[in-house]
C-alpha cells in the first residue's frame, strides 16, 4: 500500500520549501504528513535523526498520543506533503486496518534505526 495514492488531491498538496520548518518541537499536533515529494529532516536537538523521503510519513505520534511535538520537521528540499488530520486518520484506521498496519510498520522500522544508531 502505498500512502500517497491513499491520500493524494490535489487540493490537499501542500508545497514547503527547502529550508522550511514544518512544525516543531513543542507544538500543538493536528496532523500528520506524507511525503509525496521530496526530503524532510526530522530533527533533535539540534541533530538530524531521521531523513524521511517519498511514500514515507512523520508527525504520526503525537498524532496518535494527542501530545506536543517531540522534535522539529524542516524541509530538506522543497517538497510536497499530504496533511492527515486526526479524524482522517481514525477514519482510514477504521476503515482500513492494512492503514493502521502499515503505519505501525513505519514506527517499528524508526525505532529500529533509533536503537542501531544508540548502539554506534
Amino acid at each position: 500500500m502505498k500512502l500517497p495514492e491513499i491520500f493524494a488531491s490535489p487540493a490537499n498538496v501542500r508545497t514547503v520549501l527547502q529550508g522550511t520548518p514544518i512544525f516543531s518541537k513543542g507544538d500543538e499536533s493536528g496532523e500528520m504528513y506524507v511525503v509525496q515529494s521530496g526530503e524532510v529532516d526530522i530533527v533533535l536537538n539540534g541533530k538530524i535523526v531521521e531523513t524521511v523521503g517519498p511514500e514515507g510519513f512523520f508527525g504520526e505520534i503525537s498524532l496518535i498520543e494527542d501530545s506536543l511535538r517531540s522534535a522539529d520537521a524542516v524541509a530538506r528540499s522543497d517538497c510536497k506533503l499530504l496533511p492527515v488530520n486526526r479524524h482522517h486518520f481514525l477514519f482510514m484506521v477504521d476503515e482500513m486496518p492494512q492503514f493502521a498496519l502499515h503505519v505501525m510498520k513505519g514506527m517499528a522500522d524508526r525505532l529500529r534505526r533509533a536503537d542501531k544508531r544508540a548502539e554506534g
